[in-house]
Order: C-alpha cells, then sequence, then structure tokens
C-alpha cells in the first residue's frame, strides 16, 4: 500500500458513496473521500488530509462522468451544500440509502438475520420542507442578505436566489424579509465580530393547511419598524397565521427555544395528517417532510401492530404526534418529552382531537423511567408497564442507561425510529445484548437530495 501526500493530485476510479456523502475511491489499497464525486465518476482529485488508513480529497475536475450523474437543478449547487446529493440521479440516492443503512447495522452493529425492507422514496422530492432556519448576515457589497452558511464556513451568509427543498411560500416570505431588511438600515449579525442586529429568520409552513409562521431573530428586544415587517409580510402572503419576534442575546447562533414576543396573530399554526389535527409552535418537533410523514407513521403502526388492547410507551414525544396517531390503535398511549413547550402543545393537541386515552409526562426519559420502574413517578393505572415502547430519539441516539431501562420494562414490541443509522446501530447492538434481536427494517426517505436517512425498525425478545 502505497500512503499518498498531502497535496498530491490523483486520478481516482469512485466506487461507493461513505454515509454523509462523500465519494469513496480505492487506489492501491488506500481509501479516499472524496466530497462531490458520485459512484462511477473518474475524477481527477488532491489530497487535502492524510490519516493512517484513508485520506480526504478536493475534486478538481471529473474526467468520465457517471452514467448516475445528473444536472443539479438548483442555482447554488456546490456553493450552498445543503443539497449536495442533487447531482445524482433520484433513483440511485434510494439505492444508496438502503444499502447504507444495511451496512451501518451489520458492519457498525454487528447485527444479522433481520429483513431489510425496500426504502420509501417520494413521488417529486422537491420543496418538502415544513421547516427552515436562515441565517442572516451582510454580503460581499455590503447588503443584508438571507440565506444559508456555505460548507464549513460559520462567519459567512451565502445570498440566495431560490431554494427548491422549501415551498414557495416560504421562499416569498424571505425575499420579502430581505427587502425590509435591507430598507430597515438595521445591521446583520457578524458572527466573527458577534456584533450587529439582525440574526436569523425562520418559517414554519403546514402542508395541509398552508398556514405558515414567520420569526425573526435579533440580538436586541427593541425591533424598529415591525409594523411595517408585519404589514409587508401580510400583503404579500396572507395565508400567514403568525409573526414573532425572538430575541438571542447570545454569542451562539441558536434560533430555537429563545424568548420571544407575538408581533402579529398566533404563535402557531395547525397541520393535519391523516385525520389528525396538530399544533406547532415555532419550535416544536415535527417531521420536517409531512408528505413523508403519513408514511412514516403508517410503518410505525404496522411495526406496533395494535390489536386495540396495548398500552403504548411513547419516548421522545415531542408534541404528541406520534403517539396521537397511534392511540386509536391502541388502549392508552404514555408520552414523555423533556421540552415543556412540546409536552404543553401534545396536551392541547390531545384536547383538540378529542382524546384522552393519551397522557404526557414531561422530564428526561432517562431518570423519568428509572421513576416509574421503581414506582416513584406517578402515572395513571394501567400505564406502567407497556406492550409496545415507540422510540424516536435525537439524532445522538439513546443513553445505555435508556436502552436498559426500556428492556426492563419488557415490552413485546419495540418500535425504533431513527434518522441516523449509526447511532440505531449502536443502540440495536445494545438491545440485542439485552434480548431484543431486530426483525425488520424499513428506511424512508424524508431528506431527498441530501445524505440524511430515516429508517424504522422492529424488534422484538429472542425466543
Amino acid at each position: 500500500m502505497t500512503k499518498p501526500r498531502k497535496h498530491e493530485t490523483l486520478d481516482l476510479q469512485v466506487s461507493n458513496l461513505a454515509y454523509g456523502g462523500k465519494g469513496i475511491a480505492r487506489r492501491e489499497g488506500f481509501v479516499f473521500f472524496v466530497a462531490g464525486a458520485v459512484p462511477g465518476d473518474v475524477v481527477r482529485a488532491t489530497v487535502t488530509k492524510v490519516k493512517k488508513n484513508y485520506a480526504e480529497a478536493r475534486l478538481e475536475e471529473i474526467l468520465e462522468p457517471s452514467p448516475e450523474r445528473r444536472r443539479p437543478e438548483c442555482p447554488h449547487f456546490g456553493s450552498c451544500g445543503g443539497c449536495r446529493w442533487q447531482s445524482l440521479e433520484y433513483s440511485a440516492q434510494l439505492r444508496y440509502k438502503e444499502q447504507q443503512v444495511r451496512e451501518s447495522l451489520e458492519k457498525l452493529g454487528g447485527l444479522e438475520g433481520f429483513k431489510l425492507q425496500p426504502i420509501r422514496g417520494m413521488k417529486d422530492p422537491w420543496r418538502y420542507r415544513n421547516k427552515v432556519e436562515f441565517s442572516i448576515g451582510a454580503g460581499e457589497d455590503g447588503k443584508t442578505v438571507i440565506g444559508f452558511h456555505p460548507p464549513g464556513r460559520w462567519d459567512t451568509v451565502l445570498p440566495l436566489t431560490q431554494c427548491l427543498l422549501v415551498p414557495e411560500a416560504t421562499e416569498g416570505i424571505r425575499n420579502v424579509v430581505e427587502e425590509w431588511a435591507r430598507d430597515s438600515g438595521l445591521a446583520p449579525w457578524d458572527a466573527r465580530e458577534e456584533r450587529g442586529f439582525l440574526r436569523h429568520l425562520t418559517i414554519r409552513e403546514a402542508y395541509s393547511t398552508g398556514e405558515i409562521l414567520v420569526s425573526l431573530t435579533t440580538s436586541g428586544s427593541n425591533l424598529p419598524g415591525s409594523a411595517g415587517l408585519v404589514e409587508s409580510i401580510r400583503a404579500a402572503h396572507p395565508q400567514t397565521a403568525g409573526i414573532l419576534h425572538s430575541v438571542n442575546e447570545g454569542a451562539a447562533g441558536v434560533a430555537n427555544h429563545i424568548p420571544y414576543t407575538t408581533l402579529w396573530g398566533r404563535p402557531h399554526i395547525y397541520e393535519e395528517l391523516d385525520g389528525l389535527r396538530l399544533k406547532v409552535s415555532i419550535d416544536a418537533f415535527l417531521q420536517t417532510n409531512t408528505r413523508m410523514s403519513s408514511i412514516l407513521y403508517g410503518l410505525i403502526a404496522e411495526a406496533a401492530d395494535l390489536t386495540g388492547r396495548e398500552i403504548v410507551w411513547d419516548l421522545y414525544s415531542g408534541i404528541g404526534s406520534i403517539g396521537l396517531y397511534l392511540t386509536g390503535k391502541a388502549q392508552s398511549v404514555l408520552g414523555i418529552e423533556m421540552v415543556p413547550a412540546a409536552v404543553a402543545d401534545s396536551r392541547e393537541n390531545a384536547i383538540l382531537n378529542g382524546i384522552e386515552s393519551a397522557y404526557f409526562l414531561e422530564g428526561n426519559a432517562r431518570p423519568v423511567l428509572k421513576q416509574i420502574l421503581e414506582g416513584k413517578r406517578e402515572v395513571p393505572t394501567g400505564l406502567v408497564r407497556p406492550d409496545v415502547v415507540v422510540l424516536d430519539p435525537p439524532r445522538g441516539g439513546l443513553a445505555k442507561k435508556v436502552v436498559g431501562r426500556v428492556a426492563a420494562a419488557a415490552p413485546a414490541r419495540v418500535v425504533y425510529v431513527s434518522c441516523n443509522p449509526t447511532t440505531m446501530a449502536s443502540n440495536l447492538r445494545q438491545f440485542a445484548e439485552l434480548g431484543y434481536a431486530l426483525q425488520r427494517i424499513t428506511p424512508v426517505d424524508m431528506f431527498p437530495h441530501t445524505p440524511h436517512i430515516e429508517a424504522v425498525g422492529l424488534l422484538e425478545p429472542k425466543p
């Protein structure tokens, strides 16, 4: 094996895709990861980093394009980095995502004997994001721009003309607010100097009702010209349900779970999903792709295999959407969620839908599970032991103690919903060590044109 040198330029044949989206090439037994390359490409690339068994390389030229390479539709492709798989045919994207789920479970999790069901993809894989967070900064000409950070550039905001992953109305509101921001004379945020006023623009749009929620984040609580901002948005997009002003006085570039006031309207919108009506606030967790959520929830219900007699625990329940979706087929549902606002939304959503068989607890899943199992946390009679547990954790996966406590509750079925196959593989290996075997898993493409993958797995006790 000949180890490459940093800054060396090589011609490489790309054969696969790594989790995260980089092309994989091999030469003389050495592995190269090439951003922007797709399987089937022959590329010229410059080595940027060399490790013991692999190297990273920068794509310089495509010598022979892959048959599966396509022309990206977005004018910002290559600069933005948000949907880096646009250059790969959508059918190929689905194939590689399905393959990566299998490889993660088999190689990282050491799992075998499970059934991998065909990935579920989108018929029209564009404009599917129901929530987007734009950054605000200054362009090269000094004018305020509302867009995204280019890859690796936390201190720069890329000007946008369009984003094909967001609805057209969301795109239109971005344009309206950007024009208002330029006319206002208010300084955009400078992340490097940690000064400025206008910081983020968050837009949430309901697919079923068309309602829109807008939140402008600034570094101070006094927002000059707010009346003009409200008037401009409402005039251009009358389906807007609420306009908020949130304040982030710290250095960290966050736009979620910070104080806000309502400039106009209400601080939430309503979404409908297979007959379930959901109140959704600006910070609430709801699957980003509403059109695919119906398929995802259907797979969860299929894996839960409910007959109407089961007690279901819904951990990391967010605004209660999954648990409430299952109430029609279960006897009762217990949701556990640590974000107070989400728990409040869960309870309101239960009332909104006339559901009396769902109960929601506020708290971190790890200590709450321990308290329930030890009889130290009061829950309604009959909800102490689950027949089915549904898990939809953050990208980092489950803490090992949570896995242990779920197994200790001895449910007949565990349904694991994941947006990160690598952490899912680790958790499923832990479940296997505690007597739960993965029976089947179904990948779901909630994020077309990106490397992200969702999957629904069913675990049952080993014989």
